[in-house]
Formats: C-alpha cells, structure tokens, sequence
C-alpha cells in the first residue's frame, strides 16, 4: 500500500504514543514525565503509515495562549512531532508540518507553538524562537534575602488533591497575566500530583496570604548527598509559581530555609529572575544554562497580530516573506498601541522587511527588531524604524512559558 499520511483515530492512538516512544529512541515511558500526552484528542493527531506501522507521528493540543496586553489566544500546541529513523529524508515531516498548518488554520487559530527538541529544524516552517529560561545554582549560604524581603502568611506542605487544588488555583491567576503562558486545562494536574503507588517524588509547599487563600506553590526535590558524613543536599525547585512578587519572595525564603541543603538549583526561570535583585550577594546566583523554549509560527497574520497590544500608538508597515505558507506574504499594517490593535494588508513602503520566522521571534515581545536587524535578519526600510518597532514591539517584563508540552 505505501505510505499513507492521515488523521488517527481513536483506537488507534495506544499504537501512535508507542510510535512516538520509538522516535524519541524510548524504549519504557519516562517515569518522571509530565508531558500531558493523556489530552492529546485523536482528531489532532496525523500519522504517517507504512502499511500497517505508523513511522511519523504530529499532534497539537487546543491550548490558549496568554499574549501582551492580556488577551488569550487559541493555539495549536505541536507536539509529538517525530519521524522513525528507518523513514528519514523522504520528506515525511514536510508533509505533516503543511497538513497540520492548514488544518490550524481551518481551525481558525491564529498561531501555532511548540518546544524544539532540536533548534535547527522548525524555522524552515515559518517558527521562530519567541521565549527563553535559565536554570541556575546557589550556594545555600549565599541563599539569603535582604531586609526588604516581605514577611507574612504562612507555608504548608501539602499532597494529593490538595495540592493540585492550590497549584491550579495560583497558576490559573498567574498565567493569565504572564505574556507567553500557556493555559493548562483541568485534566493537567491530576497526574502530576496523584502518580498512584509511586507516589508523586517531590514535595508541593503552598503559600496562604493574609486572606486566607493561596497564593504561591513550589514543587521541589531533595537530591541526598553526604559526602564524608556531612549534609550537603541539592533542593530542586521543580517549579515556582505565585500570584504576585511578594508571595513568590515569601516561598523563596521558605525554601531557603530548608535544613541539610547545600546548593539549591532551579530550572524553568525567567531570563529576567527577580530574584537575584533581592538576594544579599547577587553575584553568587550562577546561571548554568539558557535555553530557547517557546517558539512561534503566525498561521493568520491579521488575526495574530490584531489580537495583541503594542507598547506605543503607532502604525508600522512589516513586508513579510513567508517561504512555507506564501499565501501570507506581502506588505501588512499594524494600528495599535497599548489599547489593542488592528492588522491588515496594504500597498504602502515597509517599515521593516522579515520573514515568517522572524515575525514569530517578535510576536510576544521578547525579542527587540533592532536585535533581528543586527543579526542580518530584519531589514529597516526607513528612518528610525528600528527604534520605532523596538518600542512599538517589546514587551516588559519578558514573555516568559513555564509549561511543557
């Protein structure tokens, strides 16, 4: 029969997770996990079949996406994207990446997102890296605050279903303000709470304000180390979360606090951490690691960039090429400002000229135009129009993604 490119049915999708086990080279499932694979809905996944056996897998998640100025935009979450190694450079995920980019905008969501397991494949579809994270180290020594640090509330440690209760609670407040966050359904937490006998292996401290509600969450591991009988543990922070600064500084001092500790690690955190303006010696705060993690692709350019706020009142003029979905190039005018926006096609010179990779880099606002310029990437077609669409496009504090997909 040949190769077959087509959307999975549902009894079809326990034979489409093992394919996507064998192209990500996974013999067993990874017990420490938390990719929400169990929300993947069937109508969203293609499969390449060679007779019977599925050698090329694509899913994407329905999620929301928070963007600047507040808005929540739907979006196809690509995920899953693999192609077994028995049926590379046959131009199988070429053709997934353009049935599943016309089934988004059939859909009518303007953007697709994913995570890149490899940095130098999704440009060629018109993706561009829009957000970033650190994972950095302290010295338990140096783990302190200065006096300003604000006091109050209290932390308890909590399992189960509590703790999903309180972590959803505070994450669906905070990302609902945080530029690039993605929503997480319900149907998210229950499995990396409640992992059944294993037990979930971390610890969830949830912080409660003066109101009585939560406001802050960690989850946080303790890696053993005794070296010659003395403690020298790594606290883990898995993730942080709060509503606002003062209670994410609260939960900081609570896990600075934590006994047997000697370096204190954290992964996921913004490029711009706040939390190395409050500690006592800056300095000691070592970033170890920075790492794209968002990235972008405009599916309906209009929509898109309407559906976001600007950081200026200004009308700017973007001359897009976009190589994998031509139907988007030309010449497109964006009115916005700090209230809204509204996008359209126009015949009028550019301000800038880019591509779709480019224009994906700059839609949430953590990557200044003038940076792209530099880099030989975006052209300014006229005067002062990198300093114009630096302040138009930028976005503080920088988009930032904690969630994983």
């Amino acid at each position: 029969m040949g190769l077959e490119l087509r959307t999975v049915r549902d009894e079809e999708m326990g034979g489409f997770l093992r394919a996507v086990g064998t192209g990500f080279g996974m013999v067993s499932p990874d017990e420490d996990d938390e990719y929400a694979v169990h929300l993947l809905p069937a109508e969203r996944c293609l499969a390449v079949h060679d007779d019977e056996v599925v050698v090329a897998t694509a899913g994407a998640f329905p999620f929301r996406l928070t963007v600047p100025g507040g808005a929540r935009v739907g979006v196809a979450a690509v995920t899953v994207v693999t192609v077994h190694p028995t049926h590379r450079r046959q131009g199988l995920l070429r053709q997934m990446m353009d049935e599943q980019l016309d089934d988004v905008a059939r859909r009518g969501e303007p953007l697709a997102v994913l995570t890149a397991s490899e940095a130098s494949i999704y440009e060629r579809f018109g993706y561009g890296t829009a957000t970033f994270t650190t994972r950095w180290e302290l010295a338990s020594e140096y783990a302190e605050t200065g006096a300003s640090a604000p006091r109050g509330g209290s932390v308890h440690l909590v399992e189960g279903d509590a703790a999903c209760e309180a972590a959803r609670a505070v994450y669906d407040v905070a990302a609902a303000t945080r530029t690039g966050e993605i929503e997480r359904p319900p149907e998210w937490w229950s499995p990396i709470f409640n992992r059944g006998k294993r037990g979930a292996r971390f610890f969830t401290a949830v912080h409660t304000g003066r109101e009585g509600r939560p406001d802050a969450f960690a989850r946080y591991a303790l890696d053993q180390s005794w070296p010659d009988g003395v403690p020298s543990m790594t606290l883990r922070v898995i993730e942080i979360q709060a509503v606002d600064a003062d209670a994410e500084a609260a939960l900081w001092n609570y896990l600075f606090g934590i006994d047997l500790v000697g370096t204190v690690q954290a992964v996921n955190r913004p490029v711009d951490e706040p939390l190395r303006w409050r500690l006592v010696d800056s300095r000691r705060l070592r970033v170890r690691e920075l790492r794209d993690h968002l990235w972008v692709r405009i599916v309906d350019v209009a929509s898109a960039l309407g559906a976001r706020s600007y950081g200026t009142e200004d009308a700017v003029v973007i001359e897009l090429n976009d190589a994998f979905r031509p139907a988007n190039s030309g010449r497109w005018r964006i009115d916005g400002g700090p209230d809204g926006a509204a996008c359209a096609p126009t015949s009028i010179e550019p301000d800038l000229t880019l591509s779709a990779p480019d224009l994906g880099a700059l839609y949430l606002g953590g990557v200044a135009p003038s940076t792209l310029a530099a880099a030989g990437r975006v052209t300014a077609r006229s005067e002062g129009a990198l300093r114009r669409a630096d302040r138009f496009f930028t976005e503080q504090p920088l988009p930032w993604c904690t969630t994983h997909f």
